[in-house]
């Protein structure tokens, strides 16, 4: 069997998975340009931990940044682990692949100035404006992400008890809380949200058609554009931006990391901890509220 078959098999069994688009894409965009580097006839037999070698050293000579290196390796090594599972090779090449200490980013986030010109800069009088700050206030009050939103239906929504239930990655289901400006504005939107039998989506546009993740783009571009109330400017915002505040927020205001890693879907708390040291000076600047000997009664 070539590289090539052996790959086409594994992105077949990932969709058998259930593993989403954007997932498959991930793996054809990590593994292609390794077996175009093997020559996509190379026998699975015939491929060697050399290979793997040469292959990450023309990686670093093309000056990536540790980020994308890290990517591109963790995409290889779940292939070579599923060849090695189905025996097509007879080493497991996978234990070789040593992933790059990652430049760690900081996380942005939205000021409290800037949320609340983002979301005074909606006229909810109007449809399609209410259904775009229902939008925003999904990802910044629940942390919810783009493709969660356009997924939503409207039996997903429980506005009486509190609660969502988010299709996340994987087609896993969660439940997620609702702020109760959230459940205001959402109330507001169902009662102008046109009635269509053939589509239960949430968000609809003007014409009655499920939203993309094209029309949340769009939003967010013209929103990138636009002077918002009190004059100003986010040109950096974007979904995931919301999303990002959301969790250091949750946090900054004393919520617990294992519930936030509930709300957010994450299956690692590793990815909920980088959210943590972001809220490391506040904790400082307000340890006084918390300081055991500060807080003895007074004699």
């Amino acid at each position: 069997m070539t590289v090539e078959m052996a790959f086409n098999e594994f992105l077949i069994t990932q969709q058998l998975r259930g593993n989403s688009p954007k997932t498959i894409e991930y793996y054809r965009r990590c593994c292609l340009p390794l077996l175009m580097f093997l020559g996509l006839d190379t026998g699975t037999e015939q491929f060697k931990n050399s290979h793997l070698r040469s292959y990450f050293l023309t990686l670093r000579q093309r000056n990536l940044s540790s980020n994308s290196i890290k990517s591109y390796t963790k995409g290889i090594k779940a292939f070579l682990t599923w060849m090695y599972q189905e025996e097509y090779i007879s080493d497991n090449l996978a234990q070789r692949c040593t992933l790059p200490k990652a430049q760690r980013k900081t996380i942005d986030v939205l000021s409290s100035e800037e949320i609340a010109a983002l979301f005074k800069s909606f006229d909810i009088k109007r449809y399609g404006s209410l259904r775009d700050f229902c939008i925003c206030a999904l990802m910044l009050d629940s942390g919810l992400r783009r493709a969660e939103i356009v997924r939503l239906k409207l039996g997903d929504v429980h506005l009486s008890e509190g609660y969502i239930i988010v299709n996340g990655k994987g087609d896993k289901q969660r439940m997620v809380p609702l702020g109760f400006r959230s459940r205001k504005h959402l109330i507001k939107y169902i009662a102008l949200r046109p009635v269509v039998v053939t589509h239960d989506s949430l968000f609809l546009t003007k014409t009655g058609t499920p939203i993309t993740e094209y029309t949340i783009h769009r939003l967010f571009k013209t929103l990138k554009a636009q002077k918002l109330a009190q004059g100003i400017f986010i040109p950096r915002i974007h979904a995931h931006l919301l999303r990002h505040t959301f969790a250091t927020q949750y946090l900054e205001n004393g919520g617990n990391i294992y519930a936030l890693q509930l709300i957010l879907g994450h299956t690692s708390l590793d990815m909920v901890k980088r959210y943590v040291h972001l809220t490391q000076a506040k904790t400082v600047v307000n340890f006084a509220q918390y300081s055991p000997l500060d807080n003895l009664p007074k004699r």
